[in-house]
């Protein structure tokens, strides 16, 4: 049977009656970009540190935390008044937010200028009490529906305020954001994101080899300063690559030489000045284009380079 032309309005009002233990979610201090449409089974699936951690170094999370403030820019409702003095609303306005982030300087601005986009994603927010939030629909958690992501021009510091980078957000469904939250409290996860998850951190990868000695050498730096060198890279946290084809890496080859500021390693194949090599960093465990080292996530491939004779 299809039922038309009827609502039950007892079915979408809640009741106002409050416990004596209320959820508190805190100040706004930030949001999880996840993929448009993602959702996990509310009596399946599970949400903790572990999964969040494996999905950002999957590439399916981006965290971006540490807003010093986060303002409610959301429009008064559109409404229509009658002769008589009757108003009705012809629609609410849509959830939009602005976050200000004054860490990271012009390179971290940059960085997240590369997300501006219309309906590419969707976003869980993050609170200070270490609460995150996103909607319900019917048994599933999901993301608030991401319409507009935009992150403004950098401002430089003038002497009396500091430099920073405003974000903008719209959400698409004021009915899922305003009726269907649903909010992970932080006495029921397992992690605070504020201080215990990290965004991926891009590496720059520069390669030389060398027939004569078998060797590789790599440089790896930050792409937002890139004076400094990721140090802790093992074999684990590398893929060597020689003509399109992996090749393995010889165990305990791997050293580092501060004066030179290069890793090298003994690649398996016999090198020559033809071979195309490359490094890049790699989660041969998890499968994924970023390395593990520590408790971050570390992503960089360097381009193809030719050993010298």
């Amino acid at each position: 049977m299809i039922t038309i032309n009827q609502k039950d309005c007892l079915t979408t009002r809640k009741n106002l009656g409050l416990p004596d233990c209320i959820l508190q979610e805190g100040r706004l201090t930030g949001f999880i970009i996840v993929p448009k449409g993602w959702a996990l089974n509310l009596t399946t699936d599970t949400f903790d540190q572990d999964y969040v951690n494996e999905q950002i170094q999957l590439g399916n999370f981006v965290p971006v935390l540490g807003a010093v403030q986060a303002e409610n820019k959301t429009p008064e409702a559109t409404t229509e008044e009658f002769q008589g003095g009757v108003k009705t609303v012809v629609r609410n306005g849509l959830p939009e937010y602005t976050f200000k982030f004054v860490r990271g300087g012009w390179k971290f601005a940059s960085a997240l200028y590369t997300y501006n986009s219309f309906q590419a994603f969707d976003v869980l927010f993050v609170f200070s009490t270490g609460s995150i939030a996103g909607a319900t629909n019917g048994t599933v958690f999901q993301g608030f529906d991401l319409g507009m992501l935009n992150n403004g021009t950098y401002m430089f510091t003038d002497g009396a305020v500091a430099s920073s980078v405003m974000v903008s957000m719209q959400l698409m469904n004021e009915t899922q954001f305003n009726r269907d939250v649903a909010l992970l409290d932080s006495s029921v996860l397992d992690f605070n994101p504020n201080t215990d998850i990290n965004p991926i951190t891009d590496i720059v990868l520069t390669g030389r080899a060398d027939v004569s000695d078998s060797k590789v050498y790599f440089k790896a730096h930050f792409a937002m300063n890139e004076a400094t060198t990721l140090m802790g890279i093992a074999i684990a946290n590398l893929r060597s690559t020689v003509n399109g084809v992996v090749d393995t890496i010889t165990a305990l080859s791997l050293t580092y030489n501060a004066t030179t500021d290069e890793y090298s390693y003994t690649p398996t194949a016999t090198l020559s000045i033809s071979d195309n090599v490359v490094v890049s960093l790699y989660d041969s465990v998890a499968v994924a284009d970023a390395a593990k080292i520590g408790t971050r996530y570390y992503k960089g491939v360097s381009p193809t380079f030719l050993p010298v004779a």
